[in-house]
């Protein structure tokens, strides 16, 4: 299953990345989008995403070839608004069979959560593939921390939201991480998962109060490992109900 990405801007495309991979959806992500459009058959994508703030025309003209011979059902396209998207793109939205309109900076985490269930409600993805992120609950022993790259000053926090492919992250002292820059990369990581500590490489794609960090590499049997827990979160919070009764 592909997503295929037409925008221009690098941070908004790794953040659409960060809330589409764990969804088991492959990305492409194009930069021009007449390229997106030429090649826009032969990737055949399962979910389109286009920045209308970074292609207020453009963007028109992919939903059309799309729909020529993907329907609303068989093929999601989403666009991205920035702050100005007036009623008539809205409008136009709608008759051109756009599945649903987002904020592009995804600020807000109820927007991230519609973004995702847009995808899910229309594409059918490989159940096995499917990582949702997950808010850490009371019975989930995860904790992350790490070292700036420049200063090694040590980053500790809590862990927002988590899956087997990235994580949200509040860094107890904000002021510490302000200057690392999106694209970052964090060697040698670490992710507490129950007893055990595992070491990942992350790249940063969103920086400020909440950071968003995608999990470039970590051992393969750690990542089963952590895809395991994510799952078994609900035999956790039964055990846990157990013992309290």
């Amino acid at each position: 299953m592909k997503a295929l990405l037409v925008i221009a801007d690098d941070a908004i495309a790794a953040l659409s990345g960060f809330y589409i991979k764990p969804l088991g959806l492959d990305v492409i992500r194009y930069r021009d989008p007449l390229k997106a459009l030429d090649n826009l058959d032969e990737i055949c994508p399962d979910a389109l995403v286009v920045s209308a703030r970074d292609f207020p025309r453009h963007w028109k003209s992919l939903v059309v070839n799309l729909r020529a011979s993907r329907p609303k059902t068989s093929c999601v396209a989403l666009i991205l608004k920035g702050e100005y998207f007036p009623f008539e793109e809205a409008a136009k939205a709608s008759y051109l069979g756009v599945n649903g309109v987002v904020r592009e900076d995804f600020s807000d985490r109820l927007e991230v959560d519609r973004f995702q269930r847009i995808i899910k409600r229309y594409v059918v993805v490989d159940e096995a593939r499917i990582s949702d992120r997950q808010v850490p609950g009371q019975w989930d022993k995860l904790d992350f921390a790490f070292s700036h790259p420049v200063s090694m000053a040590p980053v500790s926090g809590r862990i927002e939201t988590i899956s087997s492919s990235g994580l949200s992250f509040v860094p107890d002292m904000p002021s510490i991480t302000a200057d690392m820059e999106t694209g970052t990369v964090i060697e040698d990581a670490s992710l507490r998962v129950d007893r055990d500590i595992f070491s990942c490489s992350c790249s940063l794609v969103r920086n400020g109060a909440v950071m968003g960090l995608s999990i470039d590499r970590m051992d393969e049997a750690e990542q089963a490992a952590l895809s395991r827990y994510l799952k078994q979160r609900s035999e956790r919070e039964m055990q846990g109900l157990l013992k309290r009764s």
